[in-house]
């Protein structure tokens, strides 16, 4: 009795414990050492290419012709993005140069090195979270509710997803915008608008939250268009530095940020003035509901609490707005974090609830992003991995059989579960949309029964809801019939 007592105590307690903590840690572990992405693989490689031009050529300006020549035979030909989005991976990937450099052997063809690039993103997101704990105790000042918002941010699937399987660079973006909100709360403006102009540098997706806060606090039409000029300084500089540089449009026009563009604002309703984008008028909407707002640019120091719980909110509006109407790569669901997870655990009256959505919705997008066929839980991403390199052998890739991902192992079951796709994208709006209207800044809206219950068995399903499809992914690697040994 006194066992189940104790532990009775424990299940009700507000805090996260130890065990907690090494299941979120366990499970990102086995994600990680078990995924080698082609984006990993070539974003790797740009990184130490940095290196390449500056040491062997002397010229920056070659990074991208350099790139595309592709002489360490990476999946993408050209580096479709910016100098910052792999810059501060460079500094890290150092090493690997060296070890390049006299080898003469490609960084890509070795799981341990790439593993060692992708613990960089890992260094990165623990910096993340432990500004989202600092910045979550300048809203609440509550250090068991910034913990929370630590450990929802951690063990999210969103973070596994881009951080741990994919070894995507998002998370430098979105490292550097979490450290300008928290500057700016501490009113440190001209460091906002730096930290600002880095993740916008990095990856242009902040430059919609960033205007966004902006219209919040800023009234004046003048200033506002100063301060988005100035927020954009870090994306011109570098255009600046390679405009005529050899390769450099070239790769712009045929990288993923091109395409990113070309889909952002998709046609999702045909009228009379013409196909429209519900992104475009909801990125409208949002912004009149920002600058409308009676807040100016003391509003920080004079009502801090609720300016801060503002700013939050908008920037999971803009987020939120853009992964529901706009197509999006499966590894960018990470833009939610930590900022959706802070603003939950300022409602105390909805825990319980909170809880239930966001389990819902990250569960249903998992299902939605492995049914819909992105590269997601293929066999040919175990390659290349540390787990590969134990079982000492590669899969080919097959183009028709069900060995080529998960979701052609459930399609091989039963095709019915392609027929459920709208099922698992409506649940996950809506619970999106549930996310946003119970945790307003306001608490204009609450649910009355059972609000503030925590159910830590949710929580522990939760950050497993990734697992079951890792492990899947890996049982098909071992059953695959095209193995290739040595």
């Amino acid at each position: 009795m006194k066992l189940v007592n104790a532990f009775l105590k424990r299940y009700r307690s507000d805090r996260i414990f130890l065990a907690e903590w090494l299941l979120a840690i366990v499970t990102g572990l086995f994600v990680f050492i078990s995924s080698s992405t082609w984006d990993l693989q070539s974003l790797t490689q740009w990184s130490v290419n940095f290196w390449h031009v500056l040491f062997d050529g002397g010229n920056i300006r070659n990074l991208y012709a350099y790139t595309a020549e592709n002489i360490w035979n990476v999946h993408h030909t050209h580096m479709g993005s910016e100098l910052m989005s792999v810059l501060p991976w460079s500094i890290w990937n150092l090493p690997l140069y060296f070890i390049e450099k006299t080898t003469g052997n490609p960084i890509v063809g070795s799981a341990t090195m790439l593993a060692y690039s992708k613990f960089f993103l890992v260094i990165v997101s623990v910096v993340m979270l432990i500004f989202t704990k600092k910045l979550t105790m300048l809203i609440t000042g509550d250090k068991t509710k910034s913990v929370w918002a630590m450990f929802l941010s951690a063990s999210s699937m969103y973070l596994y997803i881009s951080v741990c399987y994919s070894g995507q660079n998002e998370i430098f973006m979105i490292c550097a915008s979490v450290i300008a909100i928290y500057c700016l709360f501490k009113n440190k403006n001209g460091w906002f608008i730096f930290w600002s102009a880095l993740a916008i540098s990095i990856k242009p997706f902040f430059l919609l939250a960033y205007f966004a806060v902006l219209l919040l606090f800023e009234k004046n039409i003048f200033k506002l268009a100063f301060k988005s000029l100035l927020g954009l300084s870090g994306m011109i500089l570098q255009k600046l530095l390679f405009y005529g540089a050899p390769g450099y449009a070239e790769s712009m026009n045929s990288g993923p940020a091109q395409e990113m563009l070309r889909e952002m604002f998709a046609n999702n309703l045909t009228t009379a003035f013409g196909p429209i984008s519900f992104l475009a008028v909801f990125l409208v909407l949002i912004y009149l509901y920002a600058y409308s707002r009676d807040f100016n640019k003391d509003s920080l120091k004079t009502e801090p609490q609720r300016a801060k719980k503002y700013v939050i909110y908008i920037i999971c509006l803009v987020y939120m707005n853009y992964l529901m109407f706009s197509p999006f790569s499966f590894y960018r669901v990470d833009i939610l974090v930590p900022f959706l997870f802070i603003l939950m655990v300022q409602n105390e009256r909805m825990v319980f609830y909170n809880g239930i959505f966001d389990f819902a919705m990250e569960l249903s997008l998992l299902i939605k992003l492995i049914l819909r066929g992105s590269i997601l839980f293929q066999v040919r991403f175990v390659n290349k991995s540390l787990l590969q390199r134990v079982l000492g052998y590669t899969v080919k890739y097959n183009d028709e059989g069900k060995y080529m991902s998960v979701k052609n192992f459930i399609y091989n079951r039963n095709e019915l579960y392609k027929y459920l796709q709208p099922m698992f994208s409506g649940i996950a709006f809506i619970c999106g949309i549930l996310l946003l209207v119970f945790n307003h800044p306001d608490e204009k809206y609450t649910l009355k029964v059972n609000g503030t219950r925590r159910c830590r068995a949710l929580m522990w399903l939760r950050t497993l809801i990734i697992l079951p499809f890792a492990l899947l992914c890996v049982y098909i690697f071992t059953q695959a019939p095209n193995r290739i040994y040595g």
